[in-house]
């Protein structure tokens, strides 16, 4: 394969009309000119250039050969373009998942952030209701949801984001609408709704916190979204127990008291794929990521705000990473 930087030289001398002229036009000295053009006559076995007076002049054969090599050169210096913006994080696509807790709240105004910064970024938004672990199984470049343990990993950097109790919702006119808090046990004998998947690891953590208050809770009705959630719960004929941070997405029919002590707790998590983490735009979403759970925490009583220092050579690099 012929070297582009050579087909470079011949062109330039082609335009300029000598060694010289080229030189200055390449930033290159006139005799690192002349051993680009004597490498690139052994390795075509063409004359490419010839004396001419005092100076020389290109070959026939020299101008074909520049000339064909024009189109390729172009590509070529397009295709360098595609790897900077690539590099830069201003093309190409980044995939975003995310749990359906942080759906309302976080990802529109993440995605608004991302998009005026990069707007020729394309941004896959990916919503599940799994782990990270999960999520990161899909080919995410970004995660962020509920996790477990920090484990060291080689594919992705991991940081907590906050640490949350939970809230029970109820309709505006329902008896205990009014209360600062409520005891898990005061819901027992309420018709539940819930989105989550009653074999899924979130209504587990519900359901083991109720059985330690004393009671099974009954669902009479599994959804599957959260805005139907709502419209049972407005009827003051359900309630539904949710994280937090939900409580900030919640209709005017609607009323969060936050769960008495000791509750349920949760923890969200960013994971980052290592292989992107120093893309700009990975780096500018992760860092509106935290900077939101950061708010979040401060906006709510009993939200624990994790995004601190980094206490671990994963957080670290994340942290560099953002």
């Amino acid at each position: 394969m012929l070297d582009p930087l050579k087909l470079r030289v011949l062109r330039s001398v082609v335009e300029t009309g000598s060694i010289r002229a080229s030189a200055e036009a390449l930033g290159y000295t006139p005799s690192a000119v002349s051993q680009h053009l004597t490498s690139l006559r052994r390795e075509t076995g063409i004359e490419l250039v010839e004396r001419s007076g005092r100076g020389i002049s290109v070959t026939a054969h020299g101008r074909r050969l520049a000339a064909e090599a024009g189109p390729a050169l172009d590509a070529l210096d397009a295709l360098d373009r595609t790897v900077e913006d690539l590099r830069a994080g201003r093309i190409g696509t980044l995939r975003l998942g995310y749990a359906t807790s942080v759906a309302a709240s976080w990802v529109p105004e993440l995605t608004q952030q991302v998009r005026r910064r990069f707007p020729d970024l394309r941004l896959e938004l990916v919503l599940r209701d799994c782990t990270c672990e999960d999520l990161a199984a899909e080919g995410m470049d970004v995660v962020v949801g509920e996790g477990s343990e920090e484990v060291p990993s080689e594919e992705w950097a991991s940081q907590e984001l906050l640490e949350e109790g939970y809230v029970a919702i109820v309709g505006a006119d329902h008896p205990l609408a009014d209360r600062s808090e409520v005891r898990l046990q005061e819901l027992a004998e309420e018709s539940w709704v819930t989105d989550d998947p009653l074999d899924s690891a979130w209504f587990d953590r519900i359901a083991a916190a109720c059985r330690a208050a004393g009671f099974t809770p009954r669902v009479d009705v599994n959804p599957g979204d959260f805005p139907t959630v709502l419209g049972f719960v407005a009827t003051g004929d359900h309630v539904t127990v949710q994280p937090s941070v939900i409580g900030a997405d919640l209709r005017p029919d609607v009323v969060a008291i936050p769960l008495a002590e000791p509750g349920p707790r949760r923890r969200l998590r960013l994971q980052v794929r290592r292989a992107v983490a120093l893309n700009p735009a990975v780096q500018f979403l992760a860092a509106g990521i935290r900077d939101l759970a950061a708010r979040k925490a401060a906006d709510f009583p009993g939200v624990l705000d994790l995004t601190g220092p980094p206490a671990s050579p994963a957080r670290d690099a994340l942290r560099r990473a953002g």
